[in-house]
């Protein structure tokens, strides 16, 4: 969808009101009004089947994150503010929107968990880049995908901001109740792994 700029001058903000509401189809997007449009969002959650957003409200948590997914890694996306969007498609669920912070670096950081009733600003509009050039990152929630990412960057996990309503992945022990969930959660983690190794030819 077209995005105007916000009260700070960035191309942030949906130029429809009524944006959380639109039905997903070429017409209804080529209808849009895209004239004098200063970027492009895209719709997260249901319109876009179960995109969801990591973004990352730090330069230097930023700058290592997009470091260690690399080129090759899921979607990812430098933003106008050198801070960073990391793309996950969930499989299993649309969830719910939610902010947290966690300790890095000795500093707070920002966390929003970005999926239904939310947008995000995207390249091609100026000032955001795209930085990984894989598919989005595929996982049952995206509250499963932040602990993928924490555990690969080295981000103490709050336990608050973990849930999801799936079980962790790699447990010593599975509970009888939760042993198909839990094989669930672990398939969808090796599809990265899988997917890398059809590239490389192994």
């Amino acid at each position: 969808m077209p995005l105007t700029l916000d009260a700070g001058g960035l191309p942030k903000r949906p130029i429809v009101a009524d944006w959380p509401h639109l039905v997903a189809t070429e017409d209804v997007v080529a209808d849009l009004p895209w004239s004098g449009a200063a970027g492009l969002g895209i719709v997260l959650g249901q319109p876009s089947n179960g995109l969801a957003v990591v973004d990352i409200d730090d330069v230097g948590l930023a700058n290592k994150v997009l470091g260690l997914l690399g080129r090759d890694g899921p979607r990812s996306v430098r933003t106008i503010r050198k801070r960073c969007h990391v793309y996950v498609q969930e499989v299993a669920q649309v969830s719910p929107s939610r902010a947290f912070t966690v300790q890095w670096d000795g500093r707070t950081v920002q966390i929003e968990l970005k999926a239904a009733g939310t947008q995000v600003a995207a390249p091609p509009t100026t000032g955001y880049e795209l930085v990984g050039r894989g598919a989005p990152y595929p996982s049952p929630s995206i509250a499963i995908a932040w602990k993928w990412l924490c555990e690969k960057v080295g981000i103490a996990l709050d336990a608050a901001a973990s849930g999801g309503g799936y079980p962790a992945p790699w447990r010593p022990e599975v509970p009888t109740e939760e042993r198909n969930k839990s094989a669930y959660v672990e398939a969808h983690m090796l599809r990265p792994v899988e997917h890398i190794g059809e590239m490389i030819g192994d």
